[in-house]
């Protein structure tokens, strides 16, 4: 339960910070680059054939689309949110089940977790780099 409140606190804050970049800039800007690359890590982690991956697509695209939606509509009742997300998971894998079957669609959500932590520790390291460089006085 608390890996799973660490997700969705982690989820959201992620996204919400590429919504303003990716209602700006479109679907070849900074969001749409981070939808993109989740795309393809979640195709790459779940091992999909090539029919699967092009099935998988336009789904996985409308689910980011909501999530999205539903952190913006929420984003001021947590408890609220966090229920709209696990009702959009649980809707979006009866969708994927027949692409890729039951154990796959499970597994969307793990990938997708590894795949936010990995751009959260992405996105610390850049910060602290820039601090560290920004610090006068500072050898390497």
């Amino acid at each position: 339960m608390k890996t799973m409140k660490r997700f969705l606190y982690i989820t959201c804050f992620l996204i919400s910070l590429g919504l303003p970049a990716a209602a700006q800039e479109g679907p070849g800007g900074p969001g749409g680059r981070v939808r993109e690359r989740m795309r393809e890590y979640l195709q790459n982690r779940l091992s999909l054939s090539r029919s699967e991956a092009d099935r998988f697509a336009p789904v996985f695209l409308n689910y980011f689309n909501e999530l999205r939606s539903i952190n913006q509509q929420f984003r001021g009742d947590r408890l609220v949110l966090q229920q709209k997300i696990v009702d959009l998971r649980l809707r979006y894998r009866e969708q994927f089940k027949p692409i890729m079957g039951e154990k796959r669609s499970n597994d969307v959500f793990i990938y997708e977790h590894d795949f936010v932590d990995e751009v959260k520790r992405i996105r610390e390291e850049r910060l602290q780099n820039r601090f560290d460089g920004d610090r006068p006085g500072k050898r390497f």
